[in-house]
C-alpha cells in the first residue's frame, strides 16, 4: 500500500522547508510524487497594503504570482536536492488551505503535509488557520509536522 502522491504547501518560510523536508522523505520512501503547492490571494493583499501594516498572521501570503511561483520552486529544488524526481509545483490565486485541498483532489493525493504554524494557544482562533482548515476538509490523510514551538 502505501503514499502514491504527497501534497505539501509552502509560503517560502523556514518553517515551511521543514515541511517540505519532511513532505519529500516521506515520497521519497514511498517512491511517491510530492506535489508542492502555493497561493496567493491578490486581492486581499491589494487591499491591506492601502491600509495598516498587514498583521502577523497574514505577512507570509505571496502578494503575486511571480513571487508564489518563486516560493514553489524553491520547495522543488530543496526536494530535489533531498534525491526526488516526480515533483510537480502548483500555483493559484486562492486561499492557501484550499489550494492544498484541491491540488489533493485533482492529483489524487493521498497524503497532504502542512506545518504547526498558527495552532498554537495564542493563534488558534485566528479565522483562515492553514492547518486547521485542511485537518478538517482534507479528502485524505493529514500529517501536521511540528515545525515551531509557538
Amino acid at each position: 500500500m502505501g503514499y502514491r502522491n504527497v501534497v505539501v504547501g509552502t509560503d517560502g518560510s523556514a518553517t515551511a522547508e521543514i515541511a517540505v523536508t519532511h513532505a519529500a522523505e516521506i515520497a521519497k520512501t514511498f517512491g511517491a510524487r510530492l506535489t508542492i503547492v502555493t497561493a496567493y490571494v491578490h486581492d486581499v493583499m491589494k487591499e491591506a497594503r492601502k491600509s495598516e501594516p498587514l498583521p502577523y498572521e497574514m505577512q507570509w501570503m505571496a502578494k503575486d504570482v511571480n513571487e508564489a511561483e518563486a516560493r514553489a520552486k524553491r520547495g522543488k529544488a530543496l526536494a530535489k536536492k533531498l534525491g526526488l524526481k516526480d515533483v510537480v509545483v502548483r500555483v493559484g490565486n486562492t486561499d492557501p488551505a484550499l489550494a492544498l485541498i484541491e491540488a489533493a483532489e485533482a492529483g489524487g493525493g493521498d497524503l497532504i503535509v502542512t506545518g504547526n504554524r498558527g495552532i498554537s494557544q495564542a493563534t488558534r482562533a485566528i479565522k483562515g488557520n492553514v492547518p486547521n482548515k485542511v485537518s478538517h476538509h482534507a479528502p485524505c490523510d493529514v500529517l501536521i509536522v511540528h515545525t515551531t514551538d509557538g
